[in-house]
């Protein structure tokens, strides 16, 4: 899994048992590899710079050999997987057009496993938006019987799943709901010259400046309140470029981060605990305005067992263990897909391969 933050490659090798929506799945191992010289290219792309068919062309298969060796080294760890699932990098999301970036060839010549890819195409081609589409891993993963829980992703763009209390799958409400470190990124990027503000420290130096939260908390609730999937022209980068021109470092980023949290608190429903994921839970003061501005307890999802830059990546390998399951991935409440969407992915067989594979063990998903 790659996400829209473009920071870095994270692979699991995940054990799925069962069959499913009452598979069960735990992480074996994990890797993250830096995206180091690809990361500018994949922004660029990502930004809607012009690229020659060429260039698109060699940079979907250096990505590809950067996913090759990442699940080689993973498969020295955890044993040769049976099935591996791609999400690969979006480059560009405005239903119904999405790509996700990837050639998959390099991994189906190195690990010889079944490969699932292009996970948001049947959705799209149903009517759906294509996105969020890790809300039916969440349930399976997070669920509980005793509380009710919003599963709060931090990534390029905030997402929540909101599993309520003993609830069913079809119970499950998610969103998109503002970019988040789209925009904290891309004020650090003309602020500090540096690629994030780590830990958060500067903003944490700082009180916000009003003027940016208030104009920029109008923006993002403006994308909170559109309900629809977020993407390419949502990043909020001229807001960052606009704002970074005049204001000092500390006071912007501390700006971004209240007005991040006071719109993903506006977003929750009363759920009893608040279980935080992906690259934003490193940034310090983005965290601990949470906590000041949600009403529920604010933990990450290490409180159950999954460390939270390993959220996305299990997500993955859960949504293609149900894809080999012909399970739907996406919801037809939450992506607006219709009832009988075809089968979801792409498929890559090895010679003499069962076109599903129905075993119990470890799945690999960067």
């Amino acid at each position: 899994m790659t996400g829209t933050s473009i920071d870095a490659l994270d692979v699991a090798a995940v054990r799925i048992e069962g069959r499913a929506l009452d598979l069960r799945a735990d992480i074996a191992a994990f890797v993250t590899h830096p995206l180091d010289d690809l990361a500018p290219r994949l922004r660029a792309c990502a930004d809607g710079h012009p690229l020659t068919a060429a260039a698109a062309a060699a940079l979907a298969l250096d990505l590809g050999e950067r996913h090759a060796r990442a699940c080689r080294e993973l498969a020295q760890r955890a044993g040769p997987p049976d099935l591996i699932a791609l999400h690969g990098q979006t480059v560009f999301h405005s239903p119904p057009r999405s790509w996700q970036l990837l050639n998959p060839w390099p991994v189906a010549r190195d690990l010889r496993a079944v490969i699932v890819y292009d996970l948001r195409a049947a959705d799209l081609a149903a009517g759906g938006q294509g996105a969020p589409i890790t809300p039916i891993a969440d349930w399976i993963i997070h669920r509980a019987e005793h509380e009710s829980r919003a599963i709060v992703n931090l990534g390029g763009f905030c997402n929540i799943t909101h599993l309520p209390r003993a609830g069913a799958a079809e119970d499950i409400r998610a969103a998109d709901v503002c970019a988040c470190n789209q925009v904290l990124d891309a004020c650090a990027r003309a602020a500090l010259d540096a690629p994030y503000d780590d830990g958060g420290a500067t903003a944490l130096a700082a009180e916000p400046h009003p003027r940016a939260r208030d104009d920029l908390r109008a923006l993002l609730d403006a994308q909170r309140t559109a309900r629809r999937a977020l993407g390419s022209g949502d990043e909020a980068h001229a807001w960052a470029q606009r704002w970074s021109a005049d204001t000092p470092p500390g006071p912007l980023l501390a700006a971004v981060c209240d007005a991040l949290a006071r719109t993903i608190a506006a977003a929750l429903d009363a759920p009893d605990r608040v279980l935080l994921a992906g690259g934003g839970v490193r940034n310090r003061a983005l965290v601990r305005a949470l906590e000041r501005h949600c009403t529920a307890s604010v933990e990450t999802t290490d409180a159950n067992n999954v460390p939270p830059e390993q959220r996305e990546a299990m997500s993955i390998a859960v949504l293609g263990a149900l894809c080999a399951d012909r399970t739907p991935i996406t919801l037809p409440r939450v992506t607006g897909r219709a009832e009988h969407a075809p089968l979801d992915g792409a498929w890559i067989l090895p010679h003499a391969a069962d076109p599903m594979p129905t075993t119990t063990h470890p799945s690999s998903a960067p």
